[in-house]
């Protein structure tokens, strides 16, 4: 009954809202062109799921972030289960074109349908995997019941109930409980994502805790090489001083903006390289920087078509997939996400460089990075844009200390590695069992 009522609603009220949003991006932008088809059921002609060999193991991942923690438990199943075919579906263009580029030993690729019965069930019965893999948390009643109705074991990997979802699904609890029931195990990041799950009426005896594979996502390319590659590539001098505002969001590239014109009264030499989380956004920074009459600033795209920086203090990065190159070359690094409501970003990345990190206090998606940093004195919470200022200058002025707690911080995550390992050892046991019985 529940997913019948679920159904109703799709049609009724979710589908003219789903058309009003879709169809006016879709048309008048480039957004939603590439996977507008995937979503709606459609597979690429070049993707034949039927004709893989078993066992076939399916992993989603909704965007960039996911696929980031995706990419070692791939990797790690693989090893566990070399004769698998493995497919991966995302929710966005950015996860896809990140996951092909990342998880390049993967068979196929798509975009997960959206969840209306139309949609799910004839790609979820030309793929009938045999394992199928959410990331994180993706609950979706109709595709996990058309799973299930193929036979497929179902489970949460890296599974997190973030505190601004977890009220939403508690108040919903009824109707979860439904689906959860429907899903065959659930593999925590920590203790209390895995209370929360069991109080939204996830079966107890379904839940372990295995840890967060972004950890094992560190990438282990942390060279000297990389660092002059960079600094080559932005027009970097050595004797420059820089601060990376990483994957900031609306309403944070002005505070970073507003923080760097104070700070650069008193250091002269210090560069903002400022990277959006969303390339498209360039345009409103540049705006923004003319608002404040601020020079325009050198743009990576500028760089690429081989013009020079020319001794601009202000980058502004309008390219994806640079952001960890781009950490190595930071005195000062801020990851944004933060200081707006948005869970956070990926605060690992500048870690494995050994840098000290500043963040705001919306840090739910990244909870357990955080309390590691903190401990170790590498992460440094600001809520203001004057406690930005003032722990920025701090950074600035003790660089020795600030060297000794990043490395700390460091030696920390890479404590937390082997995540990835554990979740694929339970899900080749899983299928294991699957074909045993």
């Amino acid at each position: 009954m529940n997913r019948l009522l679920y159904n109703v609603f799709l049609h009724t009220v979710a589908a003219p809202f789903l058309a009003a949003y879709y169809v006016p991006r879709i048309i008048l932008g480039n957004k939603y062109r590439r996977s507008i088809l995937g979503k709606l059921g459609r597979l690429s002609p070049e993707f034949a799921p039927e004709q893989l060999p078993r066992p076939r193991i399916w992993f989603h991942a909704v965007s960039v972030g996911e696929v980031v923690a995706l990419d070692p438990l791939v990797l790690a199943v693989r090893a566990a289960c070399p004769g698998a075919s493995i497919i991966v579906s995302t929710g966005t263009e950015t996860g896809q074109d990140k996951a092909r580029t990342a998880i390049q030993s993967a068979d196929g690729f798509l975009y997960l349908p959206i969840d209306f019965p139309e949609c799910v069930n004839p790609v979820v019965d030309r793929i009938r995997p045999d394992l199928f893999v959410l990331m994180e948390t993706e609950l979706w009643p109709n595709l996990i019941h058309r799973l299930k109705r193929c036979g497929a074991i179902v489970a949460l990997a890296n599974g997190r109930i973030s505190d601004r979802s977890f009220p939403r699904y508690k108040l919903l609890s009824g109707f979860f409980s439904s689906v959860l029931e429907e899903v065959d195990r659930f593999l925590m990041v920590s203790a209390l994502d895995a209370e929360r799950v069991a109080a939204m009426g996830a079966p107890k005896d379904r839940i372990l805790i295995t840890g967060n594979t972004k950890f094992d996502a560190l990438p282990a390319d942390t060279s000297s090489e990389t660092v002059h590659e960079m600094r080559a590539a932005l027009d970097m001098g050595t004797a420059e001083r820089i601060w990376v505002a990483g994957s900031t969001h609306p309403g944070e590239h002005e505070i970073v903006l507003d923080a760097y014109q104070t700070l650069a009264q008193d250091y002269p030499d210090l560069v903002l390289v400022l990277v959006p989380r969303h390339v498209e956004k360039t345009p409103a920074i540049v705006s923004a920087m003319s608002e404040r009459g601020m020079e325009p600033p050198f743009l990576r795209s500028a760089a690429e078509r081989g013009e020079k920086r020319n001794g601009r203090r202000i980058v502004v990065v309008d390219r994806t997939g640079e952001l960890f190159r781009i950490y190595a070359l930071a005195s000062v690094v801020f990851v944004g996400g933060s200081l707006v409501p948005k869970g956070g970003q990926n605060i690992l990345e500048p870690a494995a460089w050994g840098k000290m990190v500043l963040f705001g206090p919306s840090m739910e998606d990244f909870r357990d990075a955080r309390d590691t940093l903190v401990r170790a004195g590498a992460g440094i919470e600001v809520r203001t844009k004057e406690d930005l200022i003032r722990q920025v200058r701090q950074v600035l002025a003790n660089p020795q200390r600030t060297e000794e707690l990043g490395r700390k911080g460091r030696d920390e995550i890479l404590k937390h590695v082997g995540s990835a390992r554990r979740n694929a050892e339970l899900l080749a046991q899983y299928l294991k069992g699957r074909e045993a019985s």
